[in-house]
């Protein structure tokens, strides 16, 4: 018995570090993804807009947050983007405040990672 909950043990050792080394893994090509990104702020004149890169795998790994100060133009900000990068949008969402989140989400094929964009209207 002891041998068989050792090679278990060994087992979910094993699974971890392979979960970590994935999650870091896509935490590097996400950095690459925005890389790209912020060559076409400048390349294309795209609006500037918050980066945040995730580790979860249930998150998209890169998430642009539409952050103007005035409301108008983080909208207008959020479509710029969303139509630079041909994403698709997702249903709205309510905030606990009765605001209101638009939320886009696009496939990287290449880098094999997803990407969000945000902003709260």
């Amino acid at each position: 018995m002891q041998d068989e909950e050792r090679l278990e043990k060994l087992d979910l050792q094993v699974q971890a570090e392979k979960a970590r080394k994935d999650h870091i893994h896509l935490q590097q090509r996400a950095i690459e993804a925005l890389k790209g990104l912020l060559a076409r702020t400048l390349n294309e004149d795209l609006p500037v807009i918050s980066w945040s890169i995730h580790s979860n795998p249930a998150k998209e790994a890169l998430t642009g947050t539409c952050d103007a100060e005035e409301v108008g133009q983080r909208l207008r900000d959020f479509e710029v983007w969303r139509e630079a990068l041909n994403a698709t949008p997702q249903p709205d969402e309510t905030t606990s405040q009765g605001g209101t989140t638009v939320h886009a989400v696009v496939t990287d094929n290449y880098l094999e990672l997803s990407i969000s964009l945000v902003a709260d209207v």
